[in-house]
């Protein structure tokens, strides 16, 4: 049995650990909870995403099999530490068949069924415009029935 190797990253109050195991990949931090076989994992990869604050720079999306069904996650990574350069070149090393980061991040989210961060903050904001502008049109519809 190999020594784990780990990543970690520090970002305000809060603290990422990854951990890969001869078996396991394991993922501590705050909403970042995760343990699964590394048998399970269908697909990773790596997409740069924009941060004002600078304390990380990349998602790292992992999708995996559990109980019939594929989940996935994102965690916040920062691309251009070694040690993060480290762990995923092992994670690539342990499960080849299952590294997407030869492909364009879009491509690779795609093919994982994953939405893009940046194209799920559209949605939530066309979402959020749909519903004030139908809140507007009941009050409207409201106020033309009292009058």
């Amino acid at each position: 049995m190999g020594e784990p190797i780990t990543y970690t990253l520090s970002f305000g109050v809060t603290k990422l650990n990854l951990t890969l195991m001869d078996d396991r990949f394991v993922s501590r931090g705050s909403m970042q909870n995760l343990d699964i076989p590394l048998s399970s994992l269908r697909y990773f990869c790596v997409s740069p995403v924009y941060n004002q604050v600078n304390t990380y720079d990349s998602e790292l999306i992992v999708s995996w099999d559990e109980a019939g069904k594929t989940k996935s996650k994102k965690i916040y990574v920062r691309q251009t530490d070694q040690s993060f350069q480290d762990f995923i070149g092992a994670l690539q090393q342990k499960r080849p068949d299952a590294s997407l980061l030869h492909m364009n991040p879009k491509e690779a989210q795609k093919q994982m069924g994953v939405t893009s961060t940046n194209k799920l903050a559209w949605i939530i904001g066309l979402a959020i415009v749909g519903v004030i502008l139908l809140i507007v049109v009941i009050a409207g519809v409201w106020s033309a029935m009292g009058s």
